[in-house]
């Protein structure tokens, strides 16, 4: 697809037609959106690629989450994958993870991440997430966030990962992206070295990363989906619309998708998450999602990697981005801020106030300027 600048309204036509071309090739379910249910959820496995792990369609996603409460409720509901990271609330995310699966541990899999860096860092990274999950051993260790294909076959990076497996640090490996992701995943299934991916995938991303997903996963790559919900705003943000198990059901539709990791935070969400495994997109569902789409146009990042045009000064907007959708979808400013330190704090977004204008086009419509002086605020606001 184009990364030229597509309006509105053409943009939600195409969508359309896509979302209703995959319905219609697998059949429409007549059932309405799922609310909570005391009903347990009808557990759906895919294998995670080569790992062979078996693993429930629907994770859980831990990283906004701080009450212990959600991820046991996922546990008895069956939900047997978990994404956290070393970074995520300063470790006390994966402290959470450790002391809420002691007993569990060999019924779940948990995934975490490491941070490329020198090897004495790495490797004193990888022993704190072991003593914080309470474990010998992780299942999945990843490498967060990157974002070019050349770190994807860096040699360095490759061999140190292949030394945590032989010293059973960890047992499977990969790497997340937020963006470029599509470019990232031919590269991975070109290269052999990488066992999981997690990459952003939701109902507004292009076709060229739907056929990277299928190119990945058919190279033997698990693919782990995350910001499946586009933003997670909450319904009464949306005027009571809420769309978040019709963007679920999407992703799962992909066959291609091994699972999905939506970042829940209390027990309702993750009922509703849950049940979502083994149905059908409605024609309700598509209703919902051109709704919401219409809502999150030019409002905020949806990770989509179609952005057009780099920045002359190397702002790393992608990340300045994630800011605000934390700030303003996740309602999280604790979350927030942390993403703004990794991404360089005030300093990285000094030069967009050189700029008349910005060099970077959203295929989707968004000002990505206006989007960084509302991070400035936001900074403003809670500094």
């Amino acid at each position: 697809m184009s990364t030229e600048r597509i309006g509105r309204r053409k943009f939600i036509k195409r969508m359309s037609s896509t979302l209703l071309g995959m319905v219609t090739a697998q059949g429409f379910s007549t059932l309405p959106s799922f609310g909570k249910s005391d009903k347990m959820p009808s557990l759906q496995y895919r294998t995670l690629g080569r790992t062979g792990l078996k693993v429930t369609t629907v994770g859980m996603g831990v990283m906004n989450c701080s009450d212990p409460a959600v991820l046991l409720r996922a546990f008895d509901l069956g939900i047997n994958f978990y994404d956290t990271a070393d970074c995520y609330m300063w470790g006390r995310n994966e402290e959470m993870v450790g002391k809420a699966f002691q007993g569990k541990r060999d019924k779940v899999f948990i995934q975490t991440k490491v941070h490329q860096d020198d090897e004495k860092k790495m490797r004193a990274s990888v022993e704190r997430s072991l003593r914080r999950l309470k474990t010998d051993t992780i299942d999945v260790l990843i490498w967060h966030n990157l974002h070019s294909p050349e770190e994807v076959s860096d040699k360095r990076y490759v061999e140190f990962m292949a030394t945590m497996k032989r010293e059973g640090k960890a047992r499977f490996t990969g790497f997340s992206a937020h963006n470029n992701m599509a470019s990232l995943l031919m590269e991975a299934a070109k290269g052999g070295d990488q066992e999981v991916a997690l990459v952003s995938y939701n109902f507004t991303h292009s076709r060229k990363l739907k056929e990277a997903v299928a190119m990945a996963a058919r190279s033997g790559i698990g693919i782990v989906a995350m910001k499946t919900q586009a933003g997670g705003y909450k319904k009464e943000k949306m005027g009571g619309l809420n769309p978040h198990q019709a963007a679920l059901k999407y992703v799962l539709m992909d066959q291609h998708v091994t699972t999905a990791v939506p970042g829940v935070t209390t027990t309702e969400e993750i009922d509703e998450c849950a049940v979502v495994m083994g149905t059908l997109l409605s024609r309700r569902n598509v209703d919902e999602l051109k709704q919401y789409h219409a809502f999150l146009q030019g409002r905020t990042c949806t990770m989509c990697g179609g952005c057009g045009g780099e920045c002359p000064q190397d702002v790393p907007y992608h990340d300045l981005l994630r800011v605000m959708v934390y700030a303003d979808g996740y309602q999280n400013p604790s979350l927030a801020e942390e993403a703004l330190e990794r991404a360089g704090g005030m300093e990285a977004m000094a030069h967009c106030s050189d700029c008349s204008s910005c060099s970077v086009i959203c295929r989707r419509g968004l000002d990505i300027k206006k989007q960084i002086q509302q991070t400035q605020h936001f900074v403003s606001e809670v500094a």
